[in-house]
């Protein structure tokens, strides 16, 4: 594992997948860790997966009560943390933009947006007051380079993580801040993330219903083959002590943004990916794709 010095970790979203990855990975090291997670259960789960001195909060990131008691428990037991991994976040069901019920879109932007929002408001004031070196992680994904069709709540949020990362970046650096800025983008990661998605979306029984049906039935059957989150967690301590902006699982994202500069600067259409529609047909879609409009 990279080397880190001894730090005051914050880790949210730590009861499963990347977060308690880095949990188990940081535990043992000497750091102080405190970790958090809406899931009290899974919290309890894996006391004895980690450090035993470690921390553990409830916490439900799209609250800014819970995040303000999170930090006021960072601050009373250990002070101002020198590594922040601002790592909760949800996926959204699979559907079409105009299915998707708006209380679906304010579950996940609540999540993923708010929440990143949330943790760092409470947080970035005391890492800026200390004199350590300090270091905030935001957990994107490679969601937050491409769009994809039938899935678009999902990217968009991932979208504003890169944004919000990008701009804090820019702002810690004019300030000449001792705070260091990343933001992951990983790829497919087999975190368990769609274990809990109950399908509560009323779905018409017409292409664009089907076409998210077999949408998500090809994300699921790829999960296994993923990368384990084990392995996206050293990537991303090695990316933090390289001091990267951007840390990426896999190669193969970082190629992303050269497709979409180049899919702009031709002006071309958006469609979702061959590669993509043939895992669709194959599991039950019959649709070839959008043309575009004359």
């Amino acid at each position: 594992m990279p080397s880190l010095d001894d730090k005051t970790v914050v880790i949210t979203g730590a009861a499963s997948g990347i977060g308690l990855a880095l949990a188990k990975k940081l535990s043992g090291q000497g750091h102080r860790l405190v970790l958090a997670d809406v899931d009290r259960g899974r919290l309890e789960d894996i006391k004895g997966e980690v450090d035993s001195k470690s921390i553990l909060v409830d916490c439900d990131v799209s609250k800014e009560s819970d995040c303000e008691e999170l930090a006021g428990v960072t601050r009373e037991n250990f002070g101002a943390p020198q590594l922040l991994f601002n790592n909760a976040g949800v996926i959204s069901r699979f559907a079409s933009t105009w299915e998707q019920p708006s209380a679906e879109w304010e579950r996940v932007l609540s999540v993923n947006v708010k929440g990143v929002a949330n943790v760092l408001r409470v947080f970035v004031p005391s890492m800026l007051s200390q004199q350590a070196s300090s270091h905030i992680i935001n957990t994107a994904s490679e969601a937050a380079l491409t769009s994809r069709g039938f899935v678009g709540t999902y990217h968009a949020s991932k979208h504003a993580v890169l944004a919000i990362s990008e701009a804090l970046a820019q702002e810690l650096s004019y300030l000449k801040a001792k705070v260091r800025v990343s933001v992951l983008c990983p790829g497919g990661v087999n975190t368990g993330v769609l274990d809990g998605l109950s399908d509560e979306v009323e779905r018409t029984g017409d292409a664009s219903g089907k076409a998210s049906q077999a949408l998500e039935r090809a994300y699921r059957k790829s999960l296994p083959k993923a990368m384990s989150p084990d392995d996206v967690a050293e990537r991303v301590l090695q990316g933090v002590v390289n001091g990267d902006f951007y840390i990426f699982s896999h190669p193969e994202v970082a190629l992303l943004p050269e497709l979409r500069a180049s899919a702009v600067k031709e002006n071309e259409y958006p469609s979702i990916p061959a590669g993509l529609q043939q895992q669709m047909v194959e599991h039950g879609d019959d649709a070839n794709g959008p043309t575009r409009p004359s």
